[in-house]
C-alpha cells in the first residue's frame, strides 16, 4: 500500500496530485485516466486524493482554471509594460511561447481537455480566455489603427494563438534551444508578419522616440 507523505518533495499533497494528474490527461485524455492512476502516481491511497478535490472534473478544472489564469496575469504585464502596440504584441507572443514550452503539460490540458468540464465550469474557464486573448485583438486593433495591415483582428489573433500555443507539442527542455530562445524567434515571426509593409508616419517616430527617452 502507497505511503501518504503530504510533504514529498516539499510541496503538498495537492499541489501533487494537480501535477501528477496534468501530466496523465495530457497523456491519456481526462476520460481515460482514472482516479486511482493519479493516487499512484502522487503515491498516496486512492481515497485520499478525495480528502483534496471532490472530484477529478475539480482537478481538471483547477489546471485549466490556473493555467489560464497565469497567462492573463502575465498578459496584463505584457501591454502595460510598454505604450506600443509593437513592443506590447512581442512580449505577449514571447510570454505565450514561454508559457507553453515551459508549462507545456498544463497548456496542452488547458488547449485540449476543456470539453470534460462541466457547462458552467467550462464558461468559467472560457471567460478568462477570453479576456486574455482579448488582450491581442486590443493590440492588434491598435497597430491596425497606426496602419499595420491587417485584415481581420479576430483572424489574426487566432492565427497566433494557434502558432503559439503549438510550442507545447514539440518542445523539450534537453532540445537545441531554450523556452526563451524560441519565444524570441516566435516574437520576431509574428511581429514581422503583423507589421509588414508598415512605415510609421514621421509624427508617429517623433512620438515613439520621445516616449523611450529616460
Amino acid at each position: 500500500m502507497a505511503r501518504e507523505d503530504g510533504q514529498a518533495a516539499g510541496r503538498p499533497t495537492a499541489e501533487r496530485i494537480l501535477t501528477a494528474a496534468a501530466e496523465l490527461f495530457a497523456l491519456k485524455g481526462f476520460h481515460a485516466t482514472t482516479t486511482r492512476e493519479i493516487a499512484a502516481a502522487v503515491g498516496v491511497r486512492g481515497a485520499s486524493v478525495y480528502h483534496h478535490f471532490p472530484s477529478k472534473a475539480e482537478i481538471l478544472y483547477q489546471i485549466a482554471f490556473r493555467a489560464i489564469e497565469d497567462l492573463l496575469a502575465m498578459g496584463r504585464q505584457a501591454v502595460e509594460s510598454s505604450d506600443e502596440p509593437e513592443r506590447q504584441l512581442r512580449r505577449l507572443v514571447e510570454w505565450h511561447v514561454r508559457y507553453h514550452a515551459e508549462r507545456r503539460v498544463q497548456a496542452r490540458v488547458a488547449d485540449e481537455q476543456l470539453h470534460a468540464l462541466t457547462p458552467a465550469r467550462r464558461a468559467e474557464v472560457a471567460a478568462v480566455r477570453d479576456e486574455y486573448e482579448g488582450l491581442f485583438r486590443s493590440v492588434l486593433a491598435e497597430g491596425r489603427d497606426r496602419g499595420w495591415p491587417i485584415d481581420d483582428v479576430a483572424v489574426t489573433t487566432f492565427a497566433i494563438a494557434t502558432m503559439a500555443s503549438g510550442v507545447c507539442v514539440w518542445f523539450r527542455d534537453d532540445g537545441r534551444l531554450s523556452a526563451d530562445a524560441v519565444a524570441s524567434i516566435y516574437g520576431d515571426l509574428v511581429v514581422r508578419a503583423v507589421t509588414c509593409g508598415f512605415q510609421p508616419t514621421a509624427e508617429a517616430s517623433v512620438a515613439s522616440r520621445a516616449k523611450e527617452r529616460p
